[in-house]
């Protein structure tokens, strides 16, 4: 009797790679490994305090059950007063909570893309788009972003103009900042990429997870204040509070006032038969969003002193190795030379140092060598892990 398919949206399963396996065996084993990979706030006291989340939940309302395909009023407006404190005006109506960025990315390829349609993201980026796209039976078409010295990443503005005329995809994802390099979308890529959305008829998705975290550059303004092109902007707790678990994410819907209208009503159906955020943390929002401003700045001081470290630790006259600016986020990127594949090179480190760090070809890096190196670890750690790190690849040049 032969089994029903698998729908080709779902792949088959992959099995872990040498590095994963490796790490995995590592961690078995007991052996103590830095992981200058690590993204999540919450393994490395990076998330707002149990004593200020844990009571925020416990509200009675949370107790009744009282839908809303936008996400509880008083929840947005929230949201909205955070945008207000950062000087952008979004009307809570404009505003959609979901459980996550990830199934925001779901809705809104639902909402924009039919299957077999294409959606542009940047290259370098985080490989996680394949699976939200595939998963709506839609292509991710990838277009460059291009690291000039010192002067930081910019768009690949030609490449994107042609991808725009050629494939007429629904839309362009926007990383503001980019993850894992760290690069804001500058004013003036900002104003030419507008313009060429709007001639193609494309929207604008801008994830902003990272944007209240400027490194060494000062932040760029939300796309949530654009009014000619349709933007959908997305945001949400896990990179605000450092609270991934609580799952809170939202789309602010930003652009003319007639499509934002059409996309709302659409976008309430998508979210009507979903329901997926629960009522303890959107009871909580209004007394947990108001603590960001001060979460952020001070997580903030802990990735620039990290990056500061890292510069210190691998950069110096006559250095064979490069740390790529980075204008913000919890990435730095590191350049060294290709004495082995990065595969390798991540391997070895792992197994000779204890150290776990990302290889470049992990985010689609467009050669070799490079390590992507998370700056959220606790400073004690990251500082001995950039120390290893450096006497690996000494003895590896020596």
């Amino acid at each position: 009797m032969p089994f029903p398919p698998f729908s080709r949206r779902i792949p088959a399963p992959r099995e872990p790679n040498a590095l994963g396996r490796a790490f995995s065996e590592a961690r078995a084993s007991g052996r103590q490994v830095i992981n200058l990979a690590e993204s999540n706030p919450t393994r490395v006291g990076a998330a707002l305090p149990a004593d200020l989340v844990l009571p925020a939940l416990a509200r009675s309302e949370s107790l009744s059950y009282e839908p809303d395909p936008r996400g509880l009023p008083t929840a947005r407006s929230a949201v909205a007063s955070w945008y207000a404190s950062r000087g952008t005006s979004v009307d809570p109506s404009d505003i959609f909570l979901a459980a996550s960025t990830s199934e925001a990315y779901g809705w809104l390829f639902k909402l924009l893309a039919d299957p077999g349609d294409s959606v542009l993201v940047p290259k370098p980026g985080y490989p996680l788009f394949e699976y939200l796209s595939g998963l709506e039976g839609v292509e991710a078409v990838p277009y460059p972003l291009e690291y000039r010295h010192p002067a930081g990443w910019d768009v690949d503005l030609d490449s994107l103009e042609a991808a725009l005329k050629a494939r007429r995809p629904k839309a362009v994802v926007l990383i503001h900042p980019n993850n894992p390099t760290g690069s804001f979308i500058g004013r003036r890529e900002r104003r030419r990429i507008l313009d060429l959305c709007g001639e193609a008829g494309t929207a604008v998705i801008a994830d902003e997870v990272f944007l209240p975290y400027p490194l060494e550059d000062p932040a760029e303004p939300s796309f949530a204040g654009e009014s000619e092109v349709p933007c959908f902007v997305l945001n949400g707790l896990s990179k605000l509070l450092g609270l991934p678990q609580m799952k809170l994410g939202w789309i602010v819907l930003a652009g003319p006032a007639s499509y934002r209208a059409d996309a709302a009503g659409r976008l309430e159906i998508i979210a009507d038969t979903y329901l997926s955020t629960g009522a303890p943390i959107l009871n909580a929002a209004g007394e947990l969003l108001p603590l960001a401003a001060g979460f952020t700045e001070e997580l903030r001081e802990r990735l620039l002193a990290n990056l500061g470290c890292l510069r210190k630790a691998l950069e110096g006259e006559g250095s064979p190795y490069r740390v790529l600016r980075c204008s913000g986020g919890w990435t730095a990127v590191l350049e060294l030379p290709r004495v082995l594949p990065e595969e390798d090179l991540a391997l070895g480190l792992l197994r000779e140092e204890g150290v776990f760090a990302h290889p470049g070809y992990f985010f689609d890096f467009p050669r070799e060598a490079f390590l992507a190196l998370s700056l959220l670890p606790r400073p004690e750690d990251f500082r001995e892990g950039t120390g290893r790190l450096r006497a690996f690849l000494d003895r590896l040049l020596a």
